[in-house]
């Protein structure tokens, strides 16, 4: 074949042109690297490293939802036991936080898309507020441009604590951001219930809130000689979160306590 035939002409202009392509999305990547915090590329960083064996448990801890959220955003799950479903599982917190940004810098960051968090706690929230300080500092803007809301499930007490000290203080927009729910029931204003799901363990955790909400309702009964249900019909299971956030909030004025 000589340097003129037809197939040398094609072959280098694709030669050309992939490497055009090539060093372009290279050079993309270096900008969007630049503009990134050196922390947040040590948890990119930390997350490729992870061992085989380590993405496989966390594969089942932090997973990308088939289903959206009414609103249109991708929903990304948390939800941290262990390999058996032990809730008192001691778990690599700051491991799993690389790899859930792994996760979720492609659909965040780089393609600029909206998303939700389900956090399942199982009573137990597992970092520290020094941890969410740092992270928050490291992460770049368009975790919160594209931010719909953080939806907690089973959450800690130290959570429920959180938002009852926060209600005085904290603008109308932080609790459309921050919501919690008791149980799964409650993520129907985030998402179709009827396709959305989350491993099964969940919902045994449903049940046993449910059954022990029952059990403390009847003991409550004897104890002060009040017949049916005391507090409420324990069928239903135990009142949502934010149901009990709104008895609270009667108790204290929006923005605080009123000078006399």
């Amino acid at each position: 074949i000589t340097p003129n035939h037809p197939n040398v002409h094609l072959n280098l202009t694709l030669i050309a042109w992939f490497e055009c392509t090539v060093m372009a999305t290279s050079d993309t990547a270096k900008k969007q690297d630049a503009n990134l915090s050196p922390d947040y590329l040590e948890y990119l960083e930390r997350g490729r490293k992870l061992s085989e064996k380590e993405t496989y448990y966390f594969d089942k801890l932090c997973f990308w939802s088939a289903v959206s959220s009414k609103k249109g955003s991708r929903i990304f799950c948390l939800v941290p036991r262990g390999p058996r479903a032990q809730l008192e599982y001691p778990i690599d917190m700051s491991a799993l936080t690389a790899y859930c940004l792994l996760k979720l810098h492609q659909h965040v960051v780089e393609e600029n898309k909206p998303f939700a968090i389900v956090w399942v706690q199982f009573g137990n929230h597992r970092v520290g507020p020094l941890f969410w300080r740092r992270l928050k500092a490291c992460l770049p803007d368009q975790y919160f441009d594209h931010f719909e809301a953080l939806h907690v499930v089973h959450p800690s007490w130290s959570i429920r604590a959180l938002r009852l000290l926060l209600w005085p203080i904290a603008p109308d927009a932080l609790w459309d951001k921050f919501q919690c729910h008791e149980r799964t029931e409650f993520l129907d204003a985030l998402v179709n219930l009827r396709e959305f799901r989350l491993p099964s363990d969940v919902y045994d955790h449903d049940r046993w809130l449910e059954k022990q909400a029952k059990e403390a309702n009847e003991k409550a009964s004897k104890k002060f000689g009040l017949g049916g249900t005391s507090f409420g019909d324990a069928s239903n299971g135990s009142v949502q979160s934010d149901e009990h956030m709104d008895n609270l909030r009667n108790m204290f004025p929006k923005g605080g306590p009123k000078a006399d």
